[in-house]
């Protein structure tokens, strides 16, 4: 499920609370994380999430649009969830993936065809 669809989802419901509460034991780890190049902005959103008083004011605050296209897998009872590129994310990542594998073969074909008019 998308991020953005589960907060709309649980945004002022019981739900919400708990949410909250599961967010901020893990608030502390997430800090530190906020500095990595790729997903800093991520978990920079999901601090100023906590840091709110209810989703309705996260949605208002610039970080909510950081989130946009990241999937939500989440168990409030347990209290693990876990967050991972969204489907649009990883089609652009098989995509970029591809091309650079076409980009190794093709290399390795002009070597190889390289050798043989050497010979």
């Amino acid at each position: 499920m998308l991020f953005t669809d589960y907060l709309d989802s649980v945004a002022n419901t019981e739900d919400e609370a708990r949410f909250f509460e599961e967010l901020a034991k893990l608030t502390a780890d997430f800090k530190e994380v906020t500095q990595v190049p790729v997903v800093g902005k991520l978990f920079a959103a999901i601090v100023a999430l906590s840091d709110c008083e209810s989703i309705d004011e996260f949605k208002e605050s610039g970080h909510y649009q950081d989130i946009e296209g990241w999937d939500i897998s989440i168990n409030l009872d347990t209290g693990l969830f876990a967050i991972y590129p969204g489907a649009a994310m990883r089609k652009k990542a098989l995509g970029f993936l591809a091309f650079v594998c076409v980009g190794i073969f093709l290399l390795w074909l002009w070597r190889r065809c390289c050798r043989k008019n050497k010979e």
